[in-house]
């Protein structure tokens, strides 16, 4: 039976391998031999992860799961990186962090001179410093589907219409539909992104709550989601936001742990 993740609220990013927000990879260049200007390349990669990395572990960053009194920083993060018409509406989070908001995850900070614009709508960490708050930098939001990759019906919720129960999550499915993946434009390049979504899959498997994720991209974020093991299925069906997505689904091995 699939483990309940209300369960792991507390999760940290202890543990969980350097990272860096770029696509690109360095792989295998060790057994090739590289001449004078693949080694410069190699040296500059390099120094621009290790800022990179520098960077975000100034912030302390850590993951846990999302509720429903993340809603007006989830809301303000949205509004700060995505066009209007991709956003996720205030109905939307409430019925998504409401009804399986374990499935959600944010990334934070608690440093108590942020200037993230979510700093305003943050928590105290404690009682004992209330000035230290859990500054939501970057979140995960998702549902489960019982369909294979994301459908429009998957990113609707419930309404008083007739065929309402075919709208939005469903608790059976083995798919889960991640329906953003967002960082504050601020703290972009630090890896923060692909720390998050790192955290993320590898939660999802290790605690056997689907056996695939999907979501939907605009082509140029295709090699990016690449990186994770997301494959691209081809044109998407969805006509979210006017269209024009490419269906992206990696398949989980459920129960697994690193």
């Amino acid at each position: 039976m699939p483990r309940d993740l209300a369960a792991l609220k507390e999760d940290t990013l202890q543990g969980m391998p350097q990272l860096t927000k770029s696509p690109e990879e360095v792989e295998g260049r060790q057994d090739q031999k590289m001449d004078a200007a693949d080694e410069l390349k190699l040296f500059r990669h390099m120094r621009a992860n290790a800022g990179n990395n520098s960077k975000r572990d100034e912030l302390h960053p850590y993951t846990q799961t999302l509720s429903l009194s993340d809603i007006e920083s989830c809301i303000l993060l949205e509004e700060a990186t995505f066009p209007e018409n991709e956003r996720c509406t205030r109905e939307k989070f409430d019925y998504r962090l409401r009804h399986c908001g374990e499935l959600s995850m944010g990334i934070f900070t608690s440093l108590t001179d942020s200037d993230a614009a979510t700093a305003a709508t943050s928590a105290p960490v404690y009682s004992g410093a209330p000035k230290r708050k859990s500054v939501l930098l970057g979140h995960i939001i998702a549902t489960k589907t019982t369909n294979m990759t994301v459908t429009d019906d998957d990113m609707a919720i419930p309404d008083d219409s007739a065929d309402s129960e075919k709208y939005g999550h469903k608790e059976a499915g083995r798919t889960i539909c991640i329906h953003s993946l967002a960082v504050l434009p601020q703290y972009q390049h630090r890896g923060l992104g692909k720390t998050l979504m790192q955290a993320y899959l590898q939660r999802i498997e290790s605690h056997d709550v689907a056996d695939r994720a999907a979501l939907i991209a605009h082509d140029k974020l295709i090699p990016y989601y690449e990186t994770f093991g997301f494959s691209n299925r081809g044109e998407s069906k969805c006509k979210f936001a006017g269209g024009g997505w490419f269906d992206m689904v990696k398949d989980l091995d459920p129960g697994h742990e690193e």
